[in-house]
């Protein structure tokens, strides 16, 4: 997502109040962890505790900064003093705020009044530009060939080929699975593979990463509500409430039966025998490890969570906070200039032509 996207698209409950004693000028140059800070809280409004379960233990603000500073930002101030961008940091609050007071379902709008007064880009529609953050008001800069200069298009319809949910007119997401702009699915409707992603603030659940079937969209309050000793089927969406795991207790291969039930966090010790879980019921730090296919249901033993290097864990504990699994090795999230093969090795989302991770940008 482009820096000023990540102003103006913005999310809820940034948790900063109105300002005191009139306004306070914000400059650019310190938006940054500001940023970070409140766009981790409004994830945690909207999508409640199941926003630090997928966390898995990464520090939201830090990589989210990190995130910022390897996107487009550090190129603002050059658009700014050859006159393509306008940034009022006197205004910047206001457009927090403004943010702040959006429900999880404006998550997918786009710029505000207020947050474009802030932060603006000064090329009409049809104009020559190098960022996004070039276009004047709800726009982006989009060249065909993808050399520069591209031009100042209005944001896509759905149906049209996106990079990412900022280029899409509000209340559009981006399909992951398709590149295309499209409605994101509601509650009860069916989600990925072939379905469209479900919408902020919703889980889809029960889908099969294996055979690629769709799954259904499920409010997190609605998705956990088993009780401590209580069934609950993570293949089916029916997961367990905050602080438990949902656990396969026993299985049964002929029939094929498996019993899921609901322990606390941390139910297994370091090297004690486990059964996996969703999340993980071992110890802080430690993943069941098992076999593979229906063995791995039988159970494994706590093992401490892979780091830099070695092979990948399962689940949600495939590598330490901070590094991702990459071709089955945990590999630290890179910054720009650190060479890489895919974008999810890349703190900006994206692994360039030449081999290194980079900002994402609409031309070159």
């Amino acid at each position: 997502m482009q820096a000023r996207h990540y102003v103006l698209v913005g999310l809820v409950a940034l948790g900063f109040g109105p300002a005191c004693g009139g306004d306070k000028s914000i400059p650019l140059a310190d938006l940054p962890p500001k940023l970070a800070e409140a766009l981790c809280t409004a994830y945690q409004s909207c999508y409640g505790p199941v926003f630090e379960l997928f966390l898995n233990g990464t520090d939201c603000v830090f990589i989210t900064e990190q995130r910022i500073r390897n996107g487009t930002f550090p190129m603002l101030q050059n658009q700014i003093d050859q006159g393509k961008l306008v940034y009022n940091g006197a205004k910047a609050q206001a457009c927090l705020d403004s943010i702040a007071a959006r429900t999880c379902a404006q998550m997918l709008d786009r710029d505000s009044p207020e947050c474009e007064a802030a932060l603006d880009g000064t090329v009409e529609m049809g104009g020559a530009c190098v960022l996004d953050e070039d276009c004047k008001g709800k726009a982006l800069c989009k060249s065909s060939s993808g050399t520069c200069p591209g031009q100042c298009v209005p944001l896509l319809v759905a149906g049209q080929a996106c990079g990412e949910d900022g280029d899409c007119q509000d209340g559009l997401q981006c399909s992951g699975e398709t590149r295309l702009c499209v409605q994101p699915a509601a509650v009860g409707q069916a989600c990925d593979y072939g379905a469209p992603p479900c919408g902020p603030g919703l889980l889809c659940l029960g889908k099969d990463d294996d055979a690629r079937t769709s799954g259904t969209c499920m409010t997190p309050a609605s998705a956990l509500v088993g009780v401590q000793g209580g069934p609950c089927d993570p293949t089916v969406g029916q997961l367990c409430q905050s602080g438990l795991s949902c656990v396969a207790e026993s299985i049964s291969l002929v029939p094929l039966e498996i019993v899921w039930r609901c322990v606390a966090a941390g139910s297994y010790d370091a090297g004690a025998s486990c059964k996996p879980g969703f999340p993980e019921a071992c110890v802080p730090g430690y993943f069941c490890k098992t076999g593979t296919g229906l063995e791995a249901l039988a159970g494994g033993t706590c093992a401490v969570i892979p780091g830099t290097g070695e092979a990948c864990g399962t689940g949600l504990s495939q590598c330490q906070p901070g590094d991702v699994c990459v071709s089955g090795i945990c590999q630290q999230l890179a910054a720009n200039g650190v060479g890489c093969t895919v974008d999810a090795m890349c703190l900006s989302a994206y692994c360039g032509p030449s081999g290194g991770c980079e900002a994402r940008l609409p031309c070159r």
